[in-house]
Parts: C-alpha cells; sequence; structure tokens
C-alpha cells in the first residue's frame, strides 16, 4: 500500500506495480496518550505523539489477516514504528537513514541559525526516536541499510545480527545520459540536487559557497555556472541563510524543483556533492553513475559507497583549496569528465544494477526470513511480466 497525506499521482517508479493508494488520517492524540509519551513509559506508546497515524496499524493488520505468510516492507521509522506491534509477522525495516542521527543533526542546524540551545522537547523527542528505532530494529526479521557502515553500527549499538547492506539501485537503469557537451568558452556548469533544507544539502552548499568560492579567483568564477536543483520551503530560515550566502555570485541559480531530472542532468557538466554532514543513501552519486554523469563529491558526501576509485569513477577532494583547484583545472580542461562518467555507469552495471541488487536481495531474504526462493536468475522475469508477491507498506 501506498500511505497518502494528500491525494497525488502514482510515483512513476510505481507504474508497473499493483497498490492501494491509503489516505492517511491523523486525528488529535488523546489526552492520556500525551501525558505517558512526556513520562516516557510504556514506549510502545509513543508512536502516536511521534507519528500521527491512527490508521497505518489497521491497515497492516487488516492485510495480515488476508496473508499471514506474506513479507511486509517499511520504508523509513516513519511506517516501521509499527513494527514491534506485529511481532509473528515477517517484517523488513528499509532503513534509509538512521533516523536519530538525521534529527539530531538536523536540529542542530536550525540552532545555529536561530543561535540559540536545544530545547525540552527536542531532546524528549531524541530520545522517544530513539528508543523507537532501538525497538523497531531488533523487532525486525531484517534491515535493510544503504551502505555497509551503517548496518554496522546498527548491528554494533543495538546487538542484533539482522541489519545488513542492500546497494540502491535505479528505476529505468538502462538510460545514459553523460556529461554535456562543452563548447568551447563555453561556462562550466555545476548540478547541484536535493532540497536545499535538508541537512546534507545545506552544509554542501555553505561549503561551496563559504569555503570554495571565495578561493576563486574571478576569471575562474567567470567560468563557472551553479544550478541548485531542489525544493525551496519558502520561510525556512536555513534556506534563506544560503540565499544570503549565494547573494556575491550571480552565477548561482536556484532552480527550485524540477520533475523531469533527465533535461536536468543533460544541460549540465557535472554534480557536486560538498556535503559535510550525511546519512543515509548517497542518491545523487548512485544516480550519476547509473546516467554516465560525473561527480565531484566530498568524502562525508560519498560515505558508505562502494567501489569508490578517485581520479577514475568520482572526483573526490576534501579540503576547500582542494576543491578550488579541482574546479580550477577543470575550468581550464574538462574533457576528463567524459571518462569518469563512463567509469561510474561500468562500475554501476558491475556492482549497484537491478540483476546484482537481486542477487544479493535473494540471499539475505533467505538468509534472515527464512523464504524459500528460485535462483537469482530465475527469478528475473520480463518487464511486461513482473507482479508483486508480497504485501509492501511504503
Amino acid at each position: 500500500m501506498h500511505l497518502q497525506v494528500k491525494p497525488a499521482a502514482p510515483p512513476s517508479h510505481f507504474k508497473d506495480i499493483s497498490y492501494a493508494a491509503i489516505p492517511l488520517r491523523t486525528g488529535k492524540v488523546p489526552f492520556h496518550v500525551r501525558i505517558l509519551y512526556l513520562v516516557g513509559w510504556p514506549t510502545r506508546v509513543n508512536w502516536r505523539p511521534l507519528f500521527g497515524s491512527s490508521s497505518l496499524l489497521r491497515e497492516v493488520r487488516s492485510r495480515i489477516r488476508k496473508d499471514p505468510d506474506a513479507l511486509h516492507v517499511f520504508n523509513y521509522l516513519w511506517t516501521a514504528h509499527v513494527i514491534p506491534a506485529l511481532p509473528k509477522v515477517r517484517a523488513i525495516f528499509a532503513c534509509h537513514d538512521l533516523e536519530t542521527e538525521y534529527m539530531e543533526r538536523s536540529y542542530a542546524i536550525v540552532r545555529a541559525v536561530e543561535g540559540r540551545g536545544i530545547l525540552r522537547w527536542e531532546r524528549r523527542k531524541l530520545r522517544r526516536v530513539a528508543a523507537m528505532e532501538c525497538r523497531v530494529v531488533r523487532g525486525a526479521k531484517l534491515v535493510l541499510c544503504v551502505s555497509a557502515a551503517e548496518a554496522c553500527q546498527i548491528n554494533r549499538q543495538w546487538e542484533v545480527s539482522n541489519a545488513a547492506y542492500l546497494p540502491m539501485s535505479v528505476a529505468n537503469d538502462t538510460r545514459v545520459i553523460g556529461t554535456a557537451v562543452r563548447a568551447p568558452g563555453a561556462p562550466l556548469r555545476l548540478l547541484h540536487l536535493g532540497e536545499v533544507a535538508h541537512f546534507p544539502t545545506l552544509t554542501s552548499l555553505e561549503f561551496l559557497l563559504t569555503k570554495v568560492f571565495p578561493l576563486l579567483d574571478a576569471a575562474t568564477l567567470s567560468q563557472l555556472e551553479l544550478n541548485v536543483v531542489g525544493k525551496l520551503p519558502i520561510g525556512d530560515p536555513s534556506v534563506d541563510a544560503v540565499r544570503e550566502m549565494a547573494r556575491p555570485y550571480p552565477q548561482v541559480r536556484f532552480t527550485g524543483f524540477v520533475p523531469d531530472l533527465d533535461t536536468v542532468y543533460g544541460r549540465n557538466h557535472l554534480q557536486v556533492v560538498a556535503s559535510q554532514q550525511a546519512t543515509g543513501v548517497r542518491t545523487r552519486i548512485i544516480e550519476s553513475w547509473a546516467m554516465g554523469f560525473p561527480v565531484l563529491s566530498t568524502t562525508v558526501g560519498a560515505g558508505g559507497v562502494e567501489q569508490l576509485a578517485p581520479g577514475h569513477n568520482i572526483l573526490l577532494v576534501d579540503e576547500p583549496i582542494q576543491f578550488a583547484n579541482c574546479l580550477r583545472q577543470l575550468v581550464e580542461d574538462s574533457t576528463s569528465l567524459k571518462a569518469i562518467g563512463d567509469a561510474g555507469r561500468a562500475t554501476y552495471d558491475s556492482h549497484f544494477s537491478r540483476p546484482s541488487t537481486a542477487a544479493r536481495l535473494r540471499d539475505l531474504l533467505i538468509r534472515h526470513v527464512g523464504c524459500q526462493l528460485p535462483d537469482a536468475a530465475e527469478s528475473l522475469p520480463e518487464p511486461e511480466q513482473q507482479t508483486v508477491q508480497a504485501s509492501v507498506s511504503t
């Protein structure tokens, strides 16, 4: 099932999947539940004040009654918080982010912008989410992580052995766009993807605009164009701060949300990922590799991505002066970008493609969930014959 806060068109990657769109009904949290949340006991009541969903658990249980042996996949803690209430269900937690770390870093950025210390409600919420995350991890049959480092961290932190790394794969990964052809004298067009209020994006833009660009001479800056593509929440103080950082640089352009990223990739030369803090999947790097598009990243921004080969399938630099020198060299000669993009695509094909990811997922399901599955090669039907065998909660 696909939960919807408000009516929306089906996601493009769901077109070949049969699913039910469930309007999410929240409702007011009862007073006694709010009191128990403040007290912190019992922990099982925390899901209502934290996540506000009064309909999710009912919808899941109705599907369990129809097929008790089905696999139930929950994406993010926002849906996976119901797993502790389903002790006998074959539940899989698709952990895209370590929620406690994500919240803690997001709150830290807001506090820095507002110039204040941590509030009691923030500290309390972090404790409650950490407790819920622990219960979910221990209650799931399998926790799918987007990096090997995060899988190890979960297993170590909560003393479990059910967390495992599953590489990200991209839908419709047969298309290869590659880097745009840069005409003589044309500026080097840098692509920066991600919702601007998201803390990895914020730290990346702050690094570029306050640490790297000031090191570049006027001639180099005149040959650069930074296209920032992603949601721009109106009234968000952190977004306003980033816009202010960009004010001295007319070559920085905020495009906002763009539905067709193929067009965006097609008119740029290089993606920059300068994050100083990051959690979860490094979506932009994997997607760029799938499209044969070159990437310039920091070590943190590429953290957790397997098969990194700096100078071959990615450009990897950390210090501001290194970043500035790399941009200066690429402004002078960007012919190496095509080879880096091609190498990224080759890396994607060998380690992140659908067949590769399917084979690894098959092994994890057999080992942790006890599924009886055919060989990976036999379990990949033709696209027009694909069906969903599991009940999926996202």
